[in-house]
């Protein structure tokens, strides 16, 4: 269980990096298209910089993918997290209903002694 958390730690941290890297994206993007709509370009400046937009757009889509696929991974390790407790919840009330039917039997040990006892001295008295 200890190892799942692990896991699930690991892939929060690569979510966030994820996460990071895709708003300092749509920053990079938002700031190329505002001088892109202020400025004045030639034709190669105005290339360089539509490649440039083209570039970022496709890491921001790649960035995505990959946090969609990180998300699925967390998804799967919470599952199984939660299947695990689940187990662990269940074992836990099979161990008090066992220890409980443990108790009833050795009180009803104890009991039926302490009534054998409790004749023998019913008996003894008698005679």
């Amino acid at each position: 269980m200890e190892e799942k958390e692990r896991v699930l730690d690991r892939y929060n941290k690569e979510m966030a990096i994820i996460c990071s890297n895709i708003e300092s994206l749509d920053a990079e993007i938002d700031s190329n298209y505002y001088e892109f709509s202020t400025r004045c370009f030639n034709g190669n400046e105005f290339l360089v910089l539509r490649d440039y937009l083209e570039h970022l757009s496709r890491m921001r889509k790649d960035a995505s993918t990959q946090k969609e696929l990180v998300e699925g991974k967390i998804a799967a390790v919470r599952k199984e997290l939660y299947e695990m407790l689940k187990e662990i919840k269940m074992l836990d009330g099979l161990k008090e209903r066992t220890l409980s039917a443990a108790r009833k039997a050795e009180n009803r040990r104890q009991q039926k002694l302490l009534d054998d006892i409790a004749l023998r001295l019913e008996g003894r008295k008698a005679f």
